[in-house]
């Protein structure tokens, strides 16, 4: 049997990073940034979102976002796909971040279904029957991602409290978030 990260590894066409939009939480955005030595804002972005999303920040004038990686198109008839994916000469991609990468791409595909973890491989083109699933270690990804999760939506419930009393906030911007993420995320 093979395991799951050797799997993915090994698929030439990580079909899920271009298929997905990753959201990220403070931590990985932090990691990634302090990593790479360039600033959160340069390699996330805010998407729009639903307000009664535990991660939705406030930003200009009340609008709600979430923080995603961001994502580039290679060419102008090719879809954007993550802008840490490195198209290989052969045709191969790979993950440019390697063991930088952000908790949802390290746990994909495994996910906590009904109390069992279980593969969740929409989007992507590889065939994961005969992949083994590593409960125990799977498990402790995902409670890690959960309790990273947790930490950032209370940050964003702290940020959007301090929102809640600026007389304006029509300045406020991803770059502005970003920052407060930093100072929350030390080295």
């Amino acid at each position: 049997m093979v395991q799951r990260v050797e799997h993915w590894l090994q698929c030439r066409e990580k079909s899920c990073c271009s298929y997905y939009l990753v959201y990220v939480t403070g931590e990985d955005a932090s990691r990634i940034a302090r990593t790479l030595s360039v600033p959160p804002w340069e390699i996330t972005v805010a998407i729009g979102c639903d307000d009664a999303l535990p991660d939705a920040f406030v930003l200009a004038n009340g609008a709600r976002h979430r923080l995603a990686l961001a994502r580039t198109r290679v060419s102008s008839d090719a879809e954007p796909s993550c802008e840490f994916l490195v198209r290989l000469p052969d045709g191969a991609a790979r993950c440019g971040l390697g063991e930088g990468r952000p908790n949802p791409c390290r746990t994909f595909p495994s996910q906590m279904i009904d109390g069992e973890i279980r593969f969740a491989t929409e989007g992507c083109v590889c065939d994961w029957s005969g992949v083994e699933i590593d409960a125990a270690h799977d498990a402790e990804l995902l409670r890690s991602e959960l309790r990273a999760r947790e930490r950032y939506a209370g940050l964003v419930a702290q940020w959007n409290g301090y929102v809640a009393t600026l007389e304006r906030t029509t300045d406020l911007t991803h770059r502005d978030f970003c920052r407060f993420l930093l100072d929350e995320y030390p080295p």
